[in-house]
């Protein structure tokens, strides 16, 4: 299943991407061992939640910037937890690709958005300038 790229700046394929890897991060956490369920798993789950709660913040907000950032804040945190998860053994190289290149496409996308935002804002500043 592909993203449209073309079409990033529709803040619900952010959403549904986030949707889909906290739906694969679910999957994975059941493998960890049970030591870890209440370290390690609760910090990824909670990033991943986090991260959905920022995306659909960013939906109802008017000022977006800011929450953008929050945004790609959580994804790097994840992508960080994930490879301390392969580090220490919890998930395969091959898990660990497979799941990093679903939070970088939630990356791309989010991406997009604060290219999109950008360019609105410059646009914004030179119609005032005029």
């Amino acid at each position: 299943m592909g993203v449209d790229f073309d079409h990033a700046k529709n803040p619900l394929i952010l959403q549904t991407k986030m949707e889909e890897v906290k739906d694969y991060t679910h999957t994975i956490l059941f493998q960890f061992p049970k030591k870890e369920r209440y370290q390690l798993c609760a910090e990824i789950e909670n990033t991943v939640n986090a991260a959905l709660h920022e995306i659909i913040r960013f939906e109802k907000k008017f000022y977006k910037k800011t929450t953008l950032q929050e945004i790609d804040i959580e994804l790097e945190y994840l992508r960080v937890l994930i490879r301390q998860a392969r580090r220490e053994g919890y998930i395969s190289v091959k898990r660990l690709g497979v799941w990093m290149s679903k939070v970088d496409e939630a990356g791309r996308i989010l991406g997009g958005l604060v290219r999109h935002f950008k360019a609105v804002a410059e646009a914004r500043e030179a119609a005032k300038r005029k």
